[in-house]
């Protein structure tokens, strides 16, 4: 099942994708570190990690690094950051 949805996500427009959307949280994140500070580290510290868990799955998968054992393409499945990050952007671009 794992090997399913990961290789759901493996077309390249979905890697283009994966790979601007990391950027675009990066970039938000490093120009608008205020925002990102009040509403990721203030109340939950743990959302700032998770933000930045979302941020890596989506580097891997955007840069192309392709994993093969199962066990690390569940940790890194790039369903899961895609539903991390757009949030993440949401938030960060609406406050």
């Amino acid at each position: 099942m794992i090997n399913t949805l990961y290789n759901l996500t493996a077309k390249g427009l979905l890697k283009a994708l994966s790979f601007l959307l990391a950027t675009a949280l990066f970039a938000t994140i490093l120009l608008n570190s205020t925002a990102f500070s009040q509403y990721f580290g203030g109340r939950i510290p743990y959302l700032a990690i998770l933000a930045f868990y979302g941020m890596a799955i989506l580097w891997i998968h955007g840069i192309g690094f392709e994993i093969r054992t199962t066990l690390w393409k569940a940790v890194f499945l790039p369903i899961v950051g895609y539903l991390i990050v757009l949030p993440s952007l949401w938030i960060l671009l609406n406050k």
